[in-house]
């Protein structure tokens, strides 16, 4: 009897305290899938030999690791800890991606998997709306197209097959938020500028005559240098282009028998390799640059609606059911780049002072961070009372107070004058240099135009002013006639 007490206790603790291990708030930011090389020749051949079709897309690797990784998301989210609504709710979620359609198709392909197809047909219409969902491009075709036709009876009395293709995504703007710096006012030069001062650290100097150590000779004998040496830019190509190639099972049997490499074993060395340019290069100095400009205005507004989610938990607020705008959302998702989302990591780490060599990886292709907030109470009065988890991919790399993080990054992350400063981008800037060039061109040619155009006022009043002087005045002449002498 006292045995299965002690049982009952046990299994009603180890539940309660599953139940009070509530997840709040939820941030995901990852890198897009497989993609293309983003530097092909004139024919479309990267460093390898090895045709593509386009140029840095997302291939159908790409969209297949989202899915899955959406799949994922969803089995832990949605049907274990029941967070998020098994139908797709646009005001628990806010999405963000970044301009580019690599992000953006991967961002679409992991809400597939987060809302499968075989789970939600959408909203559905009446009978008197079906008559009308019909475009009035249509309207004039006397012939019924078939194909239109046999739409229509699939669709039935749905609005859409899936409405999960509905959810809004907002593209960063590098005009508010700069994800891309290389596009952002100066930024660009100046980062770049920063890197190359970076990578000339010994630790990176040393790892790239490593690295020529092991791989030149063998890399030569398919390029043909006159020295069998490469620096770290076209290493940085061969080692991107090979691992497109060989997340995609391309052959590359050219290049295997020319070098005779382990494909195997070259793939673990580029991702090293990699993972060190972005330690010592993008991230090397002290101040951590990089991660400042990229992350710091976007985190600003990730630390806004984790405050706004908490304050809704604590005041027990339904925003499901009384709330109905974006200012409260439970999860959002974010869908970026290698750079994004180690300049996150980055940020993080070094506002939580954590060893950035010993626990940044390599965001590889879809690789995804994570910020988990959670509580083990019921009822929560204060920040303190929540904790937040830093996960990327499947590794835990911290677990902190709440309010001791957000105090934490608060001081850390820079404030948008910050840096506008750094890009030197001036306050009515839109950080578009075009932009400018063509607002400035046009305030030159106002100017001459207001010039110009007083000018000519001015000429037409003196001008009038002496011709009614002159109709109204006695000749030269005709004073000398009138004078005695």
């Amino acid at each position: 009897m006292l045995k299965d007490c002690f049982y009952f206790l046990l299994i009603s603790f180890y539940f309660s305290f599953i139940d009070c291990n509530r997840l709040v708030f939820l941030y995901t930011h990852f890198r897009h899938g497989a993609r293309g090389p983003t530097e092909l020749d004139d024919n479309f051949n990267d460093k390898l030999g090895e045709k593509w079709e386009s140029l840095g897309e997302l291939t159908g690797v790409g969209e297949r690791m989202h899915y899955l990784l959406g799949l994922r998301n969803r089995k832990k989210y949605i049907e274990q800890e029941k967070f998020l609504s098994e139908k797709f709710d646009p005001h628990q979620m806010l999405i963000f991606t970044s301009a580019v359609n690599r992000t953006m198709i991967s961002c679409y392909s992991q809400l597939q998997g987060l809302y499968p197809q075989s789970v939600d047909k959408g909203e559905t219409l009446s009978l008197e709306q079906e008559e009308k969902a019909y475009p009035p491009v249509l309207d004039e075709i006397k012939e019924k197209d078939a194909d239109i036709e046999k739409a229509k009876t699939e669709l039935g009395k749905y609005a859409l097959p899936y409405s999960m293709m509905l959810a809004p995504a907002r593209m960063i703007n590098i005009n508010e938020i700069r994800m891309n710096i290389a596009d952002s006012g100066k930024c660009g030069d100046k980062v770049i500028n920063a890197t190359k001062n970076n990578l000339n650290v010994k630790e990176f100097q040393d790892f790239i005559f490593k690295f020529n150590q092991n791989y030149a000779e063998k890399l030569n004998k398919y390029y043909n240098k006159e020295k069998a040496e490469f620096n770290f830019l076209e290493l940085n190509y061969i080692c991107d282009n090979f691992l497109c190639d060989y997340t995609e099972n391309r052959t590359m049997k050219d290049f295997k028998d020319k070098t005779g490499l382990d494909f195997e074993e070259f793939k673990g060395a580029c991702f090293d390799f990699i993972k060190n340019i972005y330690i010592y290069g993008f991230h090397g100095d002290e101040e951590k640059i990089f991660s400042h400009v990229e992350s710091s205005k976007f985190f600003r507004e990730i630390l806004y609606y984790m405050k706004r989610r908490l304050d809704a938990d604590i005041t027990e607020i339904d925003e499901d059911a009384n709330y109905k705008d974006y200012s409260r959302p439970r999860y959002i998702m974010k869908s970026g780049h290698d750079t994004t989302v180690s300049a996150d990591i980055v940020l993080l780490m070094k506002a939580l002072d954590i060893n950035i060599k010993e626990n940044l990886k390599y965001p590889r292709f879809a690789s995804q961070f994570v910020l988990e907030v959670r509580t083990n109470l019921d009822k929560c009065k204060t920040y303190s009372d929540y904790y937040v988890v830093g996960i990327h991919d499947n590794t835990e790399i911290f677990n902190i107070n709440a309010e001791e993080f957000m105090n934490k990054v608060e001081k850390e992350i820079w404030t948008d004058k910050q840096v506008d400063e750094y890009c030197e981008i001036n306050s009515n800037d839109n950080g578009n240099n075009d932009d400018n060039k063509i607002k400035f061109i046009y305030k030159i040619l106002l100017i001459v135009f207001i010039c110009l155009t007083v000018s000519f006022m001015i000429s037409t009043i003196v001008l009038g002013v002496k011709l009614h002087k002159s109709k109204n005045s006695i000749p030269l002449t005709q004073d000398l006639d009138g004078i005695e002498m």
